[in-house]
């Protein structure tokens, strides 16, 4: 027997863009499914935070279909932003 579920369990995946030293070039949060292609990831962007000189946030509520590149890209299991699940 199938257990039931309680409605769509959306999964979110924090994605850490950096350079060769280890310095932060980028960090991601994806909603739903993560596909690994040749240049990196294929996301449906929430979130993104440019690394230093030019640190700001951006927020897609609607999701961003994009693809993160860069050379090193290490990528974990996240909570949903406090601020989207405010919305």
């Amino acid at each position: 027997m199938l257990p039931l579920l309680a409605g769509c369990q959306t999964t979110y995946t924090q994605l850490r863009v950096t350079n060769p030293r280890g310095e932060l070039i980028a960090d991601w949060v994806a909603r739903g499914h993560v596909s690994h292609v040749e240049t990196g990831y294929r996301i449906t962007a929430v979130e993104r935070t440019d690394g230093p000189p030019s640190r700001g946030t951006t927020r897609y509520p609607d999701g961003w279909r994009t693809t993160v590149v860069g050379p090193y890209i290490h990528r974990w299991p996240c909570a949903k932003p406090a601020w989207l699940a405010a919305q």
